[in-house]
């Protein structure tokens, strides 16, 4: 009898740590969905918490909602194909703070656009994504760190 009431302790103490884990894992789902049906820049604006800090490489760092936004405005503006541009990620592992409170995600990611030849583009790369669990309970990204693979 003693043996099976703490088996039952170790299975729901697993069972409690594994459900932060897979609400990171299924919010970076949704968050790759709405890139793909909204658009990269509406999806990171739905998922970014006001004191985010992006890194991909192609610019300097980006802190803050405000700075995101208003960055992502003027690419817009600048390139009328955006709307064209598709960007989706799969993750591949999360981990999570004991206190649920913090955690991460890596994964692969693709990126489509049609060039001004008409031929398309297609790169590829990765990315580790942090995620800070809001007041309401549901998880949004704090940071998000992504490289490219180099070209074949």
């Amino acid at each position: 009898m003693h043996r099976s009431l703490i088996a039952s302790f170790v299975l729901l103490a697993a069972a409690a740590g594994a459900a932060p884990k897979d609400d990171i894992l299924a919010a970076d789902r949704a968050f790759s969905a709405l890139s793909a049906a909204k658009g990269a820049h509406a999806a990171f604006l739905a998922y970014i918490t006001d004191d985010v800090r992006l890194f991909d490489g192609a610019h300097p760092p980006l802190i803050g909602k405000a700075a995101v936004a208003a960055y992502y405005a003027s690419e817009e503006k600048a390139d009328p194909a955006y709307a064209q541009r598709r960007l989706e990620w799969t993750p591949a592992e999360a981990e999570i703070s004991l206190d649920g409170v913090l955690g991460w995600t890596r994964g692969t990611w693709a990126f489509s656009s049609p060039k001004p030849d008409g031929a398309s583009l297609r790169l590829t790369g990765y990315y580790v994504t942090a995620w800070r669990r809001q007041s309401d309970g549901t998880y949004k990204v704090c940071l998000d760190i992504g490289g490219a693979d180099r070209p074949k």
